[in-house]
């Protein structure tokens, strides 16, 4: 199977180079929260003045004028504790242990400035704080300036158009514009590190672009769940998991590398007697990941859960239970295969289609919805495959023929980052 490789929008160097670890052990949302509220301090990216409640800026704190400015660096006591929160709810949040999850130090919003307490009725501005308890704070949006002179020769004087479709914007030199996350893009031959502006989807502004650097993190983003491996771990066929007597081709992917995936399901593990999560690969591969490419090569679509952590992208939930992974260990009739054998069916329809002829798709859409009815047909004519192997098929192929059918026409065609919804 061949697929463009360049139709990813981040890869495994990207990602972390971005900051976002692979933790190499375990560690619970409860005991990370007990560890950090313990420290009780903030540490601070800029010189800060004391404020009270108010936002008024102190003339003496704590019975002294020289108390009222802290220095950068300064490791600061707060007042509170931090809490958990729903995710994405608040300005300011630290990331917990499993990557996603969000806490916060509780602050108080005065005429659009967020404050620290910092006790005895002295508060700190949050923009000043680089670090809650060791840990990075992330804010949700951030204003940046660009450069206020043409000082990159692919900067126009007039401007620079970023985005595609309604995200289309322009951007001049000594603008202020509102980013909310970091990521990579393409740019000719390579890839940059940008910030993705408030309010849409593809306008990105590279970093090198901007003159002011926001103070605290950004979240990271990825068109794809990204998952990063706590271990040296096997990729699997569901065959090879549900059958033990069958074995794989045994792609050992190594610890510490990011994997794209896209789908969670719940298989039977016979030997075991139970259930167990795993994460079903991307196609689109990371460059400089050989393991994977072998991986995808060799058909060896499945990874476990637990040997993997959240890095970036959608959060995804199981596909299904544990307890219908046990029934659809049973191999699957004709009767089982039925929708299965609907959708192989429609391949004349399919191939009929304007999009799945157009020359801009050959090594996208048009090559994963091949490579997916290639599977299905596989799966249909064997007669040891699983319910759940043919659950997947379907569901694969389903996927594929959705989105070569129902391609954006967004004017960005053939460009880097448009590829198969999945």
């Amino acid at each position: 199977m061949k697929l463009n490789k360049k139709l990813i929008i981040t890869t495994t160097a990207a990602i972390l180079a971005l900051g976002v670890s692979v933790p190499t052990i375990e560690h619970s949302t409860t005991s990370a929260l007990a560890a950090t509220s313990s420290t009780n301090t903030m540490q601070l990216a800029h010189g800060a003045y004391v404020y009270n409640k108010n936002g008024k800026r102190l003339k003496k704190y704590r019975g002294s004028r020289y108390k009222t400015h802290l220095c950068k660096g300064a490791n600061v006591q707060y007042a509170g504790a931090v809490e958990s929160i729903k995710r994405d709810s608040k300005q300011y949040y630290l990331l917990n242990d499993d990557n996603y999850n969000q806490s916060w130090l509780p602050y108080r919003k005065v005429k659009g400035k967020y404050y620290y307490s910092i006790g005895h009725g002295g508060y700190i501005n949050a923009a000043n704080v680089s670090k809650i308890n060791g840990q990075p704070l992330y804010v949700a949006t951030a204003t940046v300036t660009i450069h206020d002179k043409n000082k990159y020769d692919d900067f126009p004087k007039k401007g620079l158009y970023v985005g595609s479709g309604s995200d289309r914007t322009l951007i001049k030199t000594g603008q202020k514009i509102t980013v909310d996350c970091i990521s990579t893009i393409p740019t000719g031959n390579s890839r940059s590190t940008a910030y993705r502006i408030t309010g849409t989807i593809d306008a990105f502004v590279i970093t090198k672009f901007v003159k002011t650097q926001p103070r605290q993190k950004l979240a990271t983003y990825t068109m794809y769940t990204y998952v990063g491996l706590k271990q040296n771990s096997n990729a699997y066929k569901i065959s090879s998991i549900i059958n033990p007597e069958i074995t794989n081709k045994n792609v050992m992917l190594t610890k510490n590398e990011a994997l794209p995936i896209i789908r969670e399901i719940y298989v039977w593990v016979p030997k075991d007697n139970k259930a167990e999560l795993f994460y079903r690969l991307n196609y689109y591969s990371p460059e400089e990941s050989i393991n994977y490419d072998n991986a995808i090569q060799n058909q060896l679509f499945y990874i476990k859960a637990a040997d993997a952590v959240y890095l970036s992208g959608p959060q995804l939930t199981p596909a299904n239970t544990p307890e219908e992974a046990k029934i659809d260990a049973k191999i699957a009739t004709l009767t089982d295969k039925q929708d299965l054998q609907k959708l192989i069916d429609q391949e004349k329809t399919i191939t009929a289609n304007a999009n799945y002829k157009n020359e801009l798709y050959v090594n996208t859409y048009k090559a994963c919805y091949d490579e997916a009815l290639k599977q299905a047909k596989t799966v249909n004519s064997s007669t040891s495959a699983s319910i759940t192997e043919v659950k997947e098929a379907a569901w694969y192929l389903t996927t594929q023929q959705q989105a070569l059918l129902n391609i954006t026409k967004s004017g960005n065609e053939g460009v880097d980052d448009t590829m198969p919804v999945s």
